[in-house]
């Protein structure tokens, strides 16, 4: 019998997890499961125990999603299978036999799942292998096995996998034993500490190893067997920052690695960059480099790493009681990754930078939405916790724990984490025992900082108000606000950086002062009497979470000179100061850009360079009109190609020939990128990797160039990798010819059959701007099925259709007026992600709108 149930009924709430959690103890699990090449199901055997001990006079249940459940035994007793058994995707046990100990035995069939959750299976179209792996953060472990699937009941796992004897399994704890029966090979595995559930991993198929060692501790990277070349190359890297990373991480907790063995293993369609299952690392195959990378993409890699790496303590050796921590959870991470990286690896204080272009401006954006929410706040269900996935949880979490140390000190933060895991080891907290060790650690009391930054949401911005006479500083302010409806003023211990020119006009330090920022202003008598600077920033170093603006003084000098600033990190500071202004309407879009037409070809270190193009496509992307687009497009696409021809790094002719093609508007402009596929990039030592050349194809198919059909062909025939299959679905969808298009569309709300990889590729070859015209009956289309995708689709997939499928080429009232009229139809308490959704794109389109009318003030004049 099927499990059944909606999407919508897979959802577990907080208080049935509380009285669920007060009866159960004690759980272990015993798996036993079955793969055979070429099926599209598995089988299982599950042998579950624990302790019951009655606090309320609710039914036990298991969560669990399975084509089938092929036998049931209660303490010895079979039950019958029923629809009152199961149903609603849960397995209720009997009320009468659950008492004591138990034991629960559970056969089952599974299919497997083509979503990147649950257990999900692909097959390689280079040499057709079959490659599996889990995946069950928040709540998927129960689509692999019936189990308690919530955190605080954590449950020892032992695993016993047949599989084709050509396939390596991997769990989170060693292989105890290998042996040969019926043609499989079994694997057994030693049984692994209490885990929770979500925690679960198994990765399966004839993946490629490459051993290694960290001390005692037995270490592994896999990759699929058609990706071991490009892998290879890297293993001498992600081994020394695995290593570099356990060794920064025991010493800084005072606690060994916790786990057996330290496993990376590269899965493909992977939905997220990776998952920090204990001893069991799965991460995206994007990190497993076809064409050659940037540093700025190592970096990111090693902030993976160090990121899950850092779970291995804080999320694994100890979980959450509920999903209301998952914040804590990947805040810690992020912000020790960060820390991790920048003392332990080569990449060194770069990692600061990426630390704010990555989590703060992703946080800073998020939190200035209408939908932002507290850092601290009550997750009602697991529904609920899918959309907390966002940059309040990750990017604004990470930067509070920033400012935290900085107002406990390293230190006191430091000694606070080494007790926190001899307390809690293999157990599940909550903030506030987070909280309390650090304050006994560091002798401070942060009940209202707790208040003040993790309950109430919400920006501050700081700006600096100071007066002259007679060529020196008469009076210096720092100023606080807060936009209602979130108008909670907060403590910022902020470092202010004050800046004079040499005789080139260049900035040179004079001086800084730290200082505390409480209320809505505070006076700084230390720059009092001090000689006037030609610039002042009150952010240095990057310690404060808030939007920090720029004087008039400092704003005049900086369109000189910001280029010319020694540290790299103040630079890139300094423009996001900038950016902050475009987006808020203080800075005409056109102006941004003439900034960065003047400015860029003078940046030395490429990750500035990427970050300044990043902010000039988002000011062409949204907040220009369309009727003013044109000029500033071209103007950028010129920038682009002069900077790629002298661009003399090999990190700068690939950031530069990205954006060259992104950039490529019109018909024109896009003959010029299509030249550089046959003619070459007339640039020494360099042409366009497979990627680029798909970007390529792409635009020639949308925009219909003569040609486009054979370009495709010929790079289909190039790559025959499942990147070259994504990008021909992507690029079937490109021409601009309505048929295409309504077949497409046909597809995206039917196609069950294809994985979700294959389905948002094709998605993401729909919308281009200039098809405005013949994109317009879907429109309609859009919200008239979106409600249903949201109903019948699972939340992942619902999501990649909205984010993919909204028209966001489309800023004005008419797309307003539909989000909003669908919004009065849904439910806020059933409908959350999409209702989620639907606020956010409003938010967008007013402050396109906003920028718009600036903009076309500033064309004015």
């Amino acid at each position: 019998m099927s499990t059944g149930g909606s999407v919508e009924e897979d959802n577990l709430t907080e208080v049935e997890a509380k009285e669920r959690g007060q009866c159960i103890s004690k759980a272990s699990y015993q798996l036993k499961l079955s793969f055979t090449r070429g099926a599209s199901e598995y089988t299982g055997h599950l042998v579950a125990k624990f302790d019951y001990k009655a606090a309320n006079n609710k039914t036990i249940f298991f969560d669990c999603i399975s084509k089938s459940i092929d036998g049931l035994t209660v303490n010895g007793k079979d039950v019958s299978v029923s629809n009152e058994v199961v149903k609603d995707r849960r397995i209720y046990l009997p009320e009468g036999p659950i008492q004591g100990s138990n034991e629960v035995i559970i056969k089952f069939t599974n299919t497997y799942d083509k979503t990147g959750n649950g257990l999900h299976h692909f097959v390689d179209p280079e040499d057709k292998e079959e490659y599996l792996y889990t995946n069950f953060e928040p709540f998927y472990a129960h689509r692999f096995l019936p189990c308690f699937d919530q955190p605080d009941i954590k449950a020892t796992l032992a695993l016993t996998v047949e599989a084709p004897k050509e396939w390596l399994a991997v769990a989170n704890d060693k292989e105890e034993s290998t042996s040969e029966k019926d043609g499989k090979t079994v694997h057994v595995f030693k049984t692994t500490p209490p885990l929770s559930s979500y925690l679960f991993a198994l990765v399966v198929g004839p993946y490629e190893k490459f051993e290694d060692k960290y001390n005692n501790v037995p270490m592994a990277f896999y990759v699929r067997k058609s990706l071991k070349p490009f892998l290879q190359p890297d293993l001498e890297e992600l081994t020394t920052i695995t290593k570099q990373g356990l060794k920064f991480y025991e010493t800084f907790f005072d606690c060994p690695y916790p786990f057996t063995k330290y496993d990376q293993i590269f899965c493909p369609e992977y939905n997220i960059g990776a998952m920090e299952n204990p001893g069991c690392i799965t991460f995206t195959e994007r990190y497993v480099y076809r064409d050659p990378p940037t540093d700025e993409q190592r970096l990111r890699r090693a902030d993976t790493v160090l990121h899950e790496m850092a779970h291995m303590w804080f999320g694994d050796l100890v979980s959450p009681v509920w999903w209301d921590g998952l914040w804590l959870n990947e805040s810690f991470a992020s912000y020790m990754a960060a820390l991790a990286t920048a003392e332990a690896t080569r990449f060194g204080s770069k990692s600061w930078l990426e630390f704010h272009s990555s989590y703060k401006r992703w946080a800073y954006r998020e939190d200035q939405l209408s939908t932002t929410h507290a850092i601290q706040g009550e997750v009602v269900d697991t529904n609920s916790t899918f959309q907390n996935f966002d940059g309040i949880t990750y990017g604004k979490g990470a930067s509070v724990l920033k400012q935290l140390v900085a107002v406990v000190s390293m230190d006191g933060f430091k000694a606070g984490m080494q007790r926190y895991f001899k307390k809690h080891a293999w157990g599940n907290t909550t903030i506030g025992d987070f909280l309390h060790v650090i304050e006994e650690a560091a002798k401070v009391d942060l009940k209202q900082w707790s208040k003040s930054w993790l309950e109430i949401a919400g920006l501050n911005t700081l700006s600096p108000v100071w007066t002259t006479e007679g060529g020196k500083i008469k009076s210096f302010k720092v100023k606080q606000t807060a936009e209602a409806p979130h108008t909670e003023l907060r403590r910022h211990k902020i470092e202010i950086a004050v800046f004079d020119a040499d005789s080139n006009g260049a900035p040179v330090l004079r001086n800084t002062v730290t200082v505390d920022v409480e209320g809505s202003e505070v006076e700084i008598p230390a720059l009092v009497g001090a000689e006037k600077p030609v610039c002042v920033w009150i952010n240095n170093n990057d310690h404060a979470y808030a939007k920090v603006t720029l004087d008039d003084v400092s704003i005049a000098y900086l369109k000189d000179h910001v280029d010319q600033f020694k540290d790299t990190l103040t630079r890139q500071l300094l423009w996001s100061a900038f950016a902050n202004m475009t987006r808020d309407a203080h800075l005409a879009s056109q102006e941004m850009l003439e900034l960065v037409q003047k400015k860029v070809a003078t940046e030395t270190d490429p990750k500035m360079v990427q970050f300044i193009i990043t902010v000039a496509q988002g000011a062409l992307a949204n907040f220009i009109p369309e009727d003013l687009l044109l000029e500033p497009s071209h103007k950028f696409f010129n920038l682009c190609l002069t900077q790629l021809r002298a661009a003399k790094s090999k990190d700068d002719r690939i950031i530069w020939a990205r954006a060259l093609i992104g950039a490529a508007k019109g018909t024109e402009n896009v003959k010029i990128i299509v030249d550089m596929l046959d003619k070459g990039t007339g640039v020494s030592d360099f042409e366009l990797d497979q990627d680029m050349r798909w970007s390529v194809v792409q635009r020639a198919a949308a925009y219909g160039l003569d040609g486009a059909a054979a370009l495709v062909e010929r790079e289909q025939t190039r790559d025959v990798t499942d990147r070259g299959k994504r990008a021909m679905e992507t690029v079937k969808v490109c021409p601009p010819d309505a048929a295409i298009k309504e077949e497409a569309w046909k597809r995206f709300m039917t196609d069950k059959e294809s994985s979700m990889k294959i389905v948002n590729a094709a998605m993401g070859g729909f919308h281009w701007r200039h098809q405005r015209d013949l994109l317009a009956p879907y429109v309609d289309r859009f919200f008239n099925d979106i409600q249903s995708v949201f109903k019948e689709r699972e939340f992942t997939f619902a999501e990649n259709f909205y984010h993919i499928l909204y028209p966001s080429y489309r800023v004005d009232d008419d797309i307003l007026n539909r989000c909003e009229t669908l919004l009065k139809k849904l439910d806020p308490s059933k409908d959350t992600i999409l209702v989620r959704c639907l606020k956010e794109s409003m938010d967008d389109i007013k402050r396109s709108q906003m920028c718009y009318a600036l903009a076309r003030k500033y064309a004015s004049k």
